[in-house]
């Protein structure tokens, strides 16, 4: 498998016209293959290659990190089980692109009523750390990482239930589509690259996203207009993993630097990812988009509507003999006790 990364890497600094390291002596330092699916100049990303960087500091020149943006080395759907497989050392890549490959951390996509990336992301690693599900116990996880919450934004005001009944929103599958469905709008099944024609032309009125998305893909020329649905909102979320031989071959002491940089940077992505979210709302703020808060009696309104997404979500995953029950009650709990 170690070949095969190895031709893997070599084929994508071939195509990409990149030059290759000099081979070194008995010396030469580890190296780790890094697949990402986020663009190489996106902000996350050149965070993720501060990470790569930080490392090879720390460790004094004996680990070296081969970062491989854009999906170039795997695509989203295989880079976890290239990450298990050994093909690739680390992969970071969004868990939504494996439908039920995390089915116990598939509690993160109910609508939690999460804040901000820093809390969604604190509460993906403490799910992690206390309930050490079997579906990441392939791999030696660095992080888990969840996105700001996605309000639904649209071409017209949205400011009830009432409002909301027939309205076709983007959504690709899984709990985002069954929210969508109990409030009594239409989920539409879009590809992200079809989704700025589709509102131009009418065939959605809107999507439950960030509003980074609405500048990074200027979905916000049509849409004008966000409800806070806070307590039907969601996140996306993420994994940053290594292979679990690859960890356990480097020295303890390199471990140690391994987990701590991850403690670290765990929180800096996600504040970074807060800090996108916020310039992208004064961006559109500044265009002239208007927000609607629901107040709390149609905030309570909207989640009664939702209410058996948990139950199903509970009675699916049971069935599967995961403690669902208790995954949800401890997110919940956690999220009490600790969101600002």
């Amino acid at each position: 498998m170690r070949h095969r990364i190895h031709l893997l890497a070599l084929g994508a600094a071939v195509a990409f016209g990149l030059a290759l390291p000099p081979a070194r002596a008995a010396d030469k330092p580890v190296t780790l293959e890094f697949s990402s699916f986020l663009p190489a100049q996106e902000k996350l990303s050149l965070m993720l290659q501060e990470w790569g960087r930080e490392l090879e500091k720390r460790s004094g020149g004996r680990v070296k990190v081969n970062y491989h943006p854009g999906s170039t080395l795997t695509p989203p759907p295989q880079t976890y089980d290239s990450v298990v497989k050994d093909i690739i050392d680390v992969g970071f890549g969004p868990m939504g692109a494996t439908s039920g490959r995390f089915p116990m951390m598939e509690v993160l996509d109910l609508p939690l009523g999460l804040k901000s990336s820093e809390s969604a992301s604190a509460l993906s690693n403490e799910l992690v750390r206390h309930f050490k599900p079997k579906e990441l116990s392939d791999v030696k996880v660095l992080f888990m990482t969840s996105s700001p919450p996605a309000y639904i934004q649209s071409r017209k005001p949205l400011k009830s239930l009432k409002d909301l009944q027939g309205v076709k929103l983007r959504a690709l599958g899984g709990t985002t589509v069954k929210v969508i469905q109990s409030l009594g709008a239409v989920p539409v099944g879009i590809p992200t690259n079809d989704v700025y024609d589709a509102l131009s032309k009418g065939i959605i009125e809107g999507a439950p996203v960030i509003h980074d998305a609405l500048v990074a893909f200027k979905w916000g020329d049509s849409l004008k207009h966000t409800t806070l649905n806070l307590r039907t909102s969601y996140t996306n979320n993420g994994y940053f993993v290594m292979n679990k031989k690859r960890f356990a071959s480097l020295p303890s002491d390199v471990q140690k630097i391994v987990d701590a940089l991850s403690d670290e940077y765990s929180v800096k992505l996600a504040r970074l990812w807060d800090q996108k979210e916020a310039d992208a709302i004064a961006m559109m703020q500044r265009g002239g988009h208007t927000t609607h808060a629901l107040d709390a009696a149609e905030e309570e309104a909207w989640f009664r509507k939702v209410a058996p997404v948990f139950d199903e979500y509970v009675k699916d995953k049971t069935a599967k003999g995961l403690p669902a029950a208790d995954v949800l009650a401890f997110s919940r709990d956690w999220i009490v006790k600790n969101q600002k």
